[in-house]
């Protein structure tokens, strides 16, 4: 599993996830916290390549990723 940034752990706790662990990966983590925010869960989905969003996973949402690690 990719290493946390200290933002993106914060916004983890903050949506009450303890940890990335009980998710199987960063982005179903991530898509968990836009689920409980109300937000489509779109984080490292195809929808990226036409996002206009500015939101805190975009940096990392954007990155290229193989279509297994998706």
């Amino acid at each position: 599993m990719r290493e946390a940034t200290s933002s993106q752990q914060e916004a983890v706790n903050r949506a009450g996830f303890n940890e990335y662990s009980r998710h199987s990966s960063q982005a179903s983590a991530i898509r968990a916290i836009q689920r409980q925010r109300g937000e489509e869960p779109c984080f490292s989905t195809d929808k990226r390549y036409n996002c206009t969003e500015q939101c805190e996973w975009r940096k990392n949402c954007l990155k290229l990723r193989a279509v297994w690690l998706r």
